[in-house]
């Protein structure tokens, strides 16, 4: 067990079937804050697992544990599409019998994360005592886009293209102090910066299309335009996304109530839980994220405390519209092996 006597209750941590999620949790409970997941037969915005009699029992015994232990759960429902029922009777029931499900099991959510509006609704006036949450896949980019919507919800993701900005993230959160708001941030996102293909490529798991990217390599086209661009060999890519490192997490959390780590379909969510909850990590910086990027040498992310010019990258004003001013190209030599 970690020493908890200096530690802020912070993680958000994705539920993940491919390790043993009590056993990893366990040894960071001072960290960890909630954990969210997909209801069986619910979709979200990564492939859903088929949940066989046995999936839906290890998910129940893992959420009951959670509860337990004061981890408040948080259910999804972020598609970024739901076709033809986007506003429906059938919208509504899955919602709802969704919920009463979970009540029946004793699993009632603290939190509902959605990127529908309708769903907001639904739950509003159905579930007045859940908080809603505003999925960090609705890419709202400022206050202002938040200000339209006050009564449907009650805590949000801000943007993952301005997770690094810290003088955003202050601001943000006196913005959410001031409308009794709570805010949170994704922080080991492996998706390029204002990548395009981005709500395609979750549209297709919250449609359960797997198997469109194979259709897709008949076509010479891949979803992942993250992975077409590192085959290219920009790798600089890297260094201007929106991850942030375990090390520098301390800079964000006094200003957030929540930290997201994405852990639910990584192949080692473990390394993630212990990276952001110990604020270090030995090894690549790369195989945090998520998705992983594959690069044909690591990211040392130790190297990153020696390299002078790491901290005019994390913090450049030019972020959103590259400059290509040569500093990225610098750093890679320091920390790119």
């Amino acid at each position: 067990m970690m020493d908890s006597s200096h530690v802020r209750r912070k993680l958000a941590v994705g539920h993940f079937f491919n390790a043993d999620y009590q056993a990893a949790c366990a040894a960071y409970l001072p960290r960890i804050k909630e954990t969210f997941f997909a209801w069986p037969g619910v979709l979200s915005c990564r492939p859903a697992p088929d949940f066989t009699p046995e999936v839906r029992a290890r998910l129940l015994d893992d959420l009951r544990w959670a509860r337990a232990q004061g981890i408040e759960l948080d259910t999804l429902f972020n598609c970024n599409c739901y076709g033809d029922h986007a506003i429906s009777p059938e919208l509504e029931d899955l919602v709802t019998r969704t919920l009463d499900e979970m009540d029946r099991e004793g699993l009632f959510p603290e939190i509902v994360t959605t990127t529908s509006p309708f769903v907001m609704t639904v739950l509003r006036r159905r579930y007045p005592s859940v908080k809603i949450r505003l999925s960090v896949n609705m890419r709202v980019h400022g206050t202002l886009g938040y200000e339209s919507i006050l009564e449907l919800f009650d805590m949000f993701y801000i943007t993952r293209e301005r997770a690094r900005d810290l003088v955003y993230v202050k601001e943000s959160s006196g913005w959410a102090q001031a409308h009794g708001k709570s805010m949170g941030m994704q922080v080991n996102s492996g998706c390029l910066r204002q990548c395009p293909f981005q709500t395609f490529h979750d549209n297709l798991h919250g449609h359960n299309r797997r198997a469109q990217s194979e259709v897709g390599r008949k076509y010479g086209f891949s979803v992942f335009r993250c992975a077409t661009n590192y085959a290219r060999g920009n790798y600089e890519e890297f260094l201007r996304s929106t991850w942030i490192r375990p090390e520098d997490l301390s800079r964000y959390e006094p200003y957030v109530d929540y930290v997201k780590i994405a852990t639910r379909r990584h192949p080692d969510p473990v390394a993630i839980l212990k990276a952001y909850a110990t604020y270090s990590h030995e090894g690549d910086l790369a195989q945090l994220m998520d998705p992983v990027p594959k690069l044909p040498k690591i990211f040392d992310n130790k190297a990153f405390d020696r390299a002078p010019l790491w901290p005019e990258v994390r913090d450049c004003p030019h972020a959103a519209d590259c400059r290509h001013c040569g500093k990225c190209t610098a750093l890679m030599a320091d920390v790119f092996r």
